[in-house]
């Protein structure tokens, strides 16, 4: 496993990627919630919330 390129990664990280980071991580708890949510109403709700959340985040990622 090459760790040069881990290390790359992490070192060209700014402050301006840590609202894509951010949203996508709290996409994926409410992803986690969606599966173990048992009303339907609340899927429903925590799916639109993440997939807004997925989507605010590739839209910064990509316009920056």
């Amino acid at each position: 496993m090459n760790l040069d390129k881990i290390k790359d990664f992490f070192g060209n990280l700014s402050t301006h990627d840590l609202p894509t980071g951010g949203a996508a991580l709290v996409g994926i708890i409410l992803l986690i919630l969606v599966f173990k949510s048992g009303k339907l109403a609340y899927r429903f709700l925590f799916f639109l919330i993440a997939a807004g959340l997925f989507a605010g985040a590739w839209w910064w990622h990509t316009h920056r």
